[in-house]
């Protein structure tokens, strides 16, 4: 019996993961702050109880979690790489939750980078999947609102390219991750299209059947709204990313080529939109 572990399996790309290892047969358990039924109790940040949990596991699936204090996430892989181990695990895959832009100065960069290489160094086999932007953030409550009266607001510029993926995509990629010959690889996965803000909005619209415009969200702003939600830092560095795509516009365009040696054909995003509700109840 094939089982697959999800770190974090109550947040939402952990949330679509699990069910697409469900839908593909497999046997989930999953780590959360609130056990319940095959979900264990489990600290990613000491290594608490994940060997337990991770106990009989083919595949461990770790994501990311958005925790911008120094040094905690690499601090977290290498618990679960060792947790791994220590469990018999027959391989790791790691969700990134974003690109990896090697060799950058930015401490975001420098953090994940340290996660991926420690997971692709343990002894466990381990796949790497470095994800773009989630076209799913754009049904969350601070989007939303914005779109049903008229303004898709994002922050990169309208002629920016990105090759914007959906949760059920990483899902698919993270089942066809566990099993495929690709152990040891860093993969940049994504939609299997790049488009500009405007061509972000005018699709929406389409579907809605009103006109949806786009605009660009000032960094500054950005970063003191996330940073009065989650807490400072976590607004300034995600505002990083954001003026390294500014600054390397490219950067996130691409990744069907990844999807593509994954053997997973990735949800377009008209696709997307159309089984979408769009409503203030989404």
């Amino acid at each position: 019996m094939t089982t697959a572990v999800i770190t974090g399996i109550s947040g939402q790309q952990q949330t679509a993961i699990a069910e697409a290892f469900r839908d593909a047969g497999w046997t989930v358990r999953g780590t959360s702050r609130r056990p319940g039924p095959n979900v264990a109790a489990a600290a990613l940040e000491t290594g608490d109880g994940l060997a337990e949990v991770f106990r009989g596991a083919s595949v461990v699936v770790f994501t990311l979690p958005q925790d911008h204090r120094q040094g905690v996430v690499p601090r977290m892989a290498a618990n679960v790489a060792r947790a791994a181990a220590d469990a018999g695990a027959g391989r790791i895959v790691l969700n990134t939750a974003g690109r990896i832009e090697r060799g950058s100065p930015l401490a975001v960069y420098a953090a994940l980078a340290a996660a991926a290489d420690t997971v692709l160094a343990g002894p466990v086999p381990a796949v790497v999947l470095e994800p773009t932007v989630f076209m799913d953030n754009l049904l969350a409550p601070w989007s939303l609102p914005g779109i049903l009266s008229g303004t898709l607001a994002y922050p990169a510029a309208r002629d920016t390219r990105i090759a914007w993926l959906s949760h059920r995509s990483l899902a698919a990629a993270a089942v066809a991750a566990a099993t495929a010959d690709v152990a040891g690889r860093s993969i940049a996965i994504g939609g299997p299209e790049a488009l500009s803000g405007t061509e972000l909005a005018e699709a929406v619209g389409a579907h809605l059947g009103r006109p949806v415009g786009y605009a660009e969200v000032p960094l500054a702003g950005f970063a003191a709204g996330l940073n009065a939600a989650f807490g400072p830092p976590a607004g300034d560095r995600i505002a990083e990313l954001y003026a390294h795509l500014a600054a390397h516009p490219d950067a996130l365009a691409d990744g069907a080529a990844g999807m593509a040696d994954l053997g997973v054909a990735p949800e377009s995003f008209a696709a997307f939109v159309a089984r979408n509700a769009w409503s203030a109840a989404s």
